[in-house]
């Protein structure tokens, strides 16, 4: 029987799915790309607006705009 190794980020006593996402496609071991109908520049506005809010962001919304910044860091790379 195979022993749990817990969560794969930095802290496995916390459950955070969409940190460990954000982890993973940080990681460059998934290929993630923007889909041919999304346009960056809306993708960059929605981090613009996150990092700018006077409000704070939970977890889930501070991912989201980790896996945001590494799928334009990817699209740069192609181009």
């Amino acid at each position: 029987m195979s022993e749990d190794t817990g969560t794969p980020d930095s802290d496995p006593d916390h459950i955070d799915p969409a940190g460990d996402l954000a982890d993973y496609i940080e990681s460059n071991e998934l290929n993630i790309q923007l889909s041919e109908d999304q346009d960056p520049e809306e993708l960059q506005a929605f981090i613009k607006s996150v990092e700018n809010s006077d409000e704070p962001a939970d977890p889930g919304v501070n991912a989201v705009v980790r896996i945001a910044r590494e799928i334009l860091n990817n699209e740069e790379g192609n181009e």
